[in-house]
């Protein structure tokens, strides 16, 4: 079995918290996370604090700013980098 890309992640669990369901897919990265998809200030932590556990990140240790998350790819944007971040420590530990 292929594993599940990084945008398909995000984009499978925003459609989990979504409140409006978007049609299309891939989603446009340039929806709104609050207005278009209707996803509450507190999904959306839900949400961030899931993504980190899939990807065996602790956002919350990380320190990640919430409020600046407006749009589906600022989401996979913060993704890329938590992701990004746990590789560069998985490499630190290897060394």
């Amino acid at each position: 079995m292929l594993e599940e890309s990084l945008e398909a992640r995000v984009e499978r669990l925003v459609l989990e918290y979504a409140q409006s369901l978007p049609t299309g897919r891939p989603l446009d990265p340039r929806l709104s996370l609050r207005d278009d998809l209707v996803i509450e200030s507190l999904s959306l932590v839900s949400l961030t604090l899931q993504l980190g556990d899939e990807l065996g990140v602790n956002v919350v240790d990380l320190g990640i700013e919430l409020g600046g998350l407006r749009t589906l790819g600022d989401l996979v944007s913060m993704a890329r980098t938590i992701s990004g971040e746990k590789t560069q420590a998985t490499l630190n530990r290897s060394a």
